[in-house]
């Protein structure tokens, strides 16, 4: 495991108390889960602190101002007393009152059809407008559910060969020099040196750059897209709300099996969300090009970001980490209120000879198996 600091400056901040089990006056509103989206700004698919991209009412992806901005190399000001934003990039200046659909570019009134606004403490504003304001082409795939942002300077870089990207916009490496990966420039070397979680101990046939190869992005934008709807279950937990009928269901849906799953599980993890008085959210982001194969069970390696909000025993937070078997953990680092990242392997099954079609997700224990993930705390500077 390692423990590094991904820092971010970022408007506002959010405080949430370290004691396990908050007061009813102090818990957080009841929050409609979000499916993750990838965020790929330059060909680098990166990782929020805390407030994470989502879709409004009007279909608008909304992004935190400073983060993206700020990548696309833009000088950001916030007054709070006004609560407005000032974006100033390339002799350009965008100035967003938080609250007001009117806003000027360079001096001259724009009417959006959304608003810049407060989430969680800090300025959320619809990414399309703030991007193509600053110059830079925004695209957004749905089959895997990501935003690709892309500045002049950088497609200029992809136009001349400079960089070379992958099938969904990320930069790779230029030195592939692994025999198991394809590797991208935007993960870190130590979540390459997780070991390939082996469930009949074998050594694999299959390196990944093969493996991923046999499948069309179709297909794995499918696989990609059914990770992130099971932990957008697994990982938005609120015992306010839970209800074992709508979780089972939904697992039943989401989860590769034969046909039938033990409901007693669910039944069980069910009672101990209310005794526990358990509040979670996160996001998965799998990797479509970390596809690989131990003789028959497929896995795929995933980003996990999370953060507690109210538990008596914040350690089993899901069922990943509720009541573990042998081969797995309850993470006794996780803190409520703190943001953290993890990488593990997330194991695909499916019970039809249609294999690349069908794959889901296989297993409700992916994310702490012994040995097998690393993790690290989102730290925020103001």
């Amino acid at each position: 495991m390692f423990k590094k600091t991904l820092m971010a400056i970022i408007v506002g901040t959010t405080v949430f108390t370290s004691v396990g089990v908050a007061s009813a006056a102090t818990l957080p509103p009841v929050q409609k889960p979000s499916l993750a989206i990838d965020l790929i700004v330059d060909g680098k698919r990166v990782t929020l602190p805390d407030t994470e991209p989502y879709i409004d009412n009007a279909g608008n992806t909304m992004v935190p101002i400073r983060f993206v901005s700020e990548k696309l190399g833009a000088d950001v000001k916030w007054d709070n007393e006004k609560q407005i934003v000032t974006i100033i990039h390339k002799g350009n200046t965008i100035v967003m009152p938080v609250g007001s659909k009117k806003v000027t570019v360079n001096g001259s009134e724009i009417i959006l059809d959304t608003m810049a606004i407060k989430k969680e403490g800090r300025v959320v504003v619809p990414l399309r407008f703030v991007s193509e304001t600053l110059n830079a082409e925004v695209k957004w795939d749905g089959a895997w559910s990501a935003v690709n942002i892309t500045s002049p300077d950088y497609q200029s870089k992809i136009d001349n060969g400079t960089v070379t990207l992958d099938r969904w916009g990320r930069e790779l490496r230029a030195n592939q020099n692994s025999d198991e990966w394809i590797l991208m420039s935007d993960t870190p070397d130590n979540v390459y040196k997780i070991g390939k979680y082996k469930i009949y101990h074998m050594t694999s046939t299959s390196p990944a750059t093969e493996f991923g190869d046999r499948f069309t992005k179709d297909e794995l934008d499918r696989i990609v897209k059914n990770v992130k709807e099971y932990y957008k279950l697994a990982l938005n937990v609120d015992y306010r709300t839970f209800n074992y009928s709508i979780y089972f269901n939904n697992l039943f849906k989401l989860l590769g099996h034969n046909g039938y799953i033990n409901p007693a599980g669910s039944q069980k993890y069910t009672s101990f969300v209310k005794e526990n008085k358990l509040i979670v959210e996160g996001y998965a982001f799998p990797d479509p090009t970390t596809i690989y194969d131990y003789y028959g069970t497929s896995f795929i390696r995933t980003k996990f970001k999370f953060r507690v909000l109210n538990a008596t025993d914040p350690s089993q937070f899901s069922r990943d980490s509720f009541d573990p078997s042998e081969v797995s953990e309850s993470p006794e680092w996780v803190k409520v209120g703190q943001w953290y990242e993890t990488y593990s392997d997330v194991s695909l099954f499916t019970n039809s000879q249609d294999y690349r079609a069908t794959l889901k997700t296989g297993n409700t224990e992916n994310m702490f198996r012994k040995g097998f993930y690393v993790h690290k705390e989102l730290t925020i500077i103001v």
